[in-house]
């Protein structure tokens, strides 16, 4: 379950300026800003209006601005790579209910979904083959975790781990598993606390759990309840840093509080984090999230260092938003979706509305520019707009996959999308020298290639 409200419609151009010098408009569906500082929308209207500098949990508000400035804005726009959408038709098996705040990971072609939910958290774990276009469910085995909503996981190779979240309103969980899919097992972990002091990292959802190479886990922010009943909720927003290292034995698994330097980022849920490593090292990219008010900011650990850096970027800034996913492929960070606010009519306005985007964003982390990608789209052949849905990366596509959609239906409950889309965002990498040849209720079989000889590996 996603921990935030309101929802509706939207709308969203972005900006450039063509070979006459005139400003031309991009219309994609979802209001995007203009430039980090100052930061401006365009409205349906024609309106252009900036945002104000606010503190950390007030409300939003937005002044119009002079069209000239927008034109001196426009010339910043930078044009992202060719990208399209394409929604999955025909898929069979006994396919999951529609839902949100569910969370995945891919290994090789399958797309692993678990928890969420709607009417109720479920504890149903899903598989979709993105090659076979066929969902299955296994035959899990185990200590199976009960049903969680927007908690953090992570995949490496065929381990998965899952961290936190909310098992039912007021309650969230501390609780670390691990699903080897080779077998469908589930086992609860119980790491040892820092060694530096303290106890492990708190009960919390909507926080980030993020990998690197290095087989380092780095978990950031969230949400927690300072009650103690569930019923009587008091939430309050994190910015702690943990760390943990799956490499070792299980029984040597141990919760690590860093101490880092630099400028620390606020603290925020229902934010998005990727590791991007490249020449200059390793870096947990931290973007967006929610702390009374929707935020945008981008911020980077380095990894090698653990120095905070809070960076400028170019081009077009996304909305503040929260409840988005944020993907890798090769260097650019793709954003989509998420709640973003809805600004009213008026010159000054504060932002009391929020509702569900469907745009795209695409930070091109070797420049910090946010490079556009609304020219590229049929506006007719876009999803749905849509937050606290799920996305994996796999070779060069991005799919997501249900989320709900921002209406409420009865009883309180929301209303979701079923559909599964995939973003292209290049022409389909050659196969790797790992290929999965079958996945079942029982287990995964893959083919390795190796010095040309062809060995057919069970787990």
């Amino acid at each position: 379950m996603s921990v935030e409200e309101p929802p509706g419609e939207q709308y969203s151009s972005s900006v450039g300026v063509d070979e006459n010098g005139d400003v031309v408009y991009h219309h994609s569906g979802g209001v995007q800003m203009f430039a980090q500082e100052p930061q401006f929308i365009r409205m349906e209207d024609g309106r252009v209006v900036q945002m104000i500098e606010h503190e950390s949990g007030q409300e939003v508000q937005y002044e119009e601005v002079p069209d000239i400035q927008v034109r001196e804005e426009a010339k910043k726009v930078v044009l992202g790579p060719p990208v399209k959408w394409k929604k999955v038709v025909n898929s069979s098996g006994p396919s999951p209910r529609p839902r949100h705040g569910h969370r995945a990971v891919a290994i090789k072609d399958l797309m692993i979904v678990f928890g969420g939910g709607n009417e109720g958290i479920v504890d149903e774990l899903h598989v979709y083959n993105t090659t076979t276009k066929q969902w299955f469910v296994p035959s899990v085995r185990g200590e199976v975790p009960s049903g969680c909503a927007a908690y953090g996981i992570v995949c490496s190779g065929t381990h998965i781990y899952m961290f936190g979240g909310m098992v039912e309103y007021g309650r969230y969980t501390n609780d670390l598993y691990e699903l080897q899919a080779s077998r469908w097992e589930w086992r609860k972990l119980r790491p040892r606390p820092p060694r530096s002091g303290g106890s492990g990292p708190c009960p919390r959802l909507g926080h980030s759990f993020s990998l690197a190479s290095n087989q380092i886990c780095y978990l950031f922010g969230g949400l927690a309840n300072q009650s103690s009943d569930p019923k009587q909720n008091s939430p309050v927003y994190l910015d702690d840093l943990f760390t943990i290292d799956i490499r070792g034995p299980v029984g040597s698994l141990q919760w690590e509080q860093p101490v880092t330097y630099g400028p620390h980022p606020p603290p925020r849920e229902s934010h998005s984090a990727i590791v991007f490593e490249a020449n200059n090292g390793r870096q947990l990219i931290i973007y967006g999230g929610m702390n009374g008010c929707r935020l945008n900011d981008l911020w980077i650990l380095h990894l090698d260092t653990l120095t905070w850096d809070n960076p400028m970027t170019g081009g077009i800034t996304p909305l503040p938003r929260s409840l988005h996913t944020a993907n890798l492929i090769g260097h650019r960070m793709y954003i989509y979706g998420g709640w973003v606010p809805m600004v009213d009519d008026g010159n000054d306005v504060e932002v009391k509305e929020w509702k569900c985007t469907n745009d795209l964003s695409c930070l091109n982390l070797d420049t910090l520019i946010w490079e556009s990608t609304s020219h590229i789209f049929d506006v007719e052949n876009l999803p749905r707009a849509r937050a606290g849905h799920c996305s994996v990366v796999i070779n060069s596509r991005i799919y997501i996959w249900s989320g709900r959609d921002g209406y409420r239906k009865a009883w309180n409950n929301q209303v979701c999308c079923k559909d599964m889309w995939y973003l292209e965002t290049a022409v389909p990498a050659t196969p790797s020298r790992v290929q999965l040849v079958r996945a079942s209720v029982a287990g995964l079989e893959v083919h390795c290639f190796l010095f040309s000889l062809r060995l057919n590996v069970q787990f």
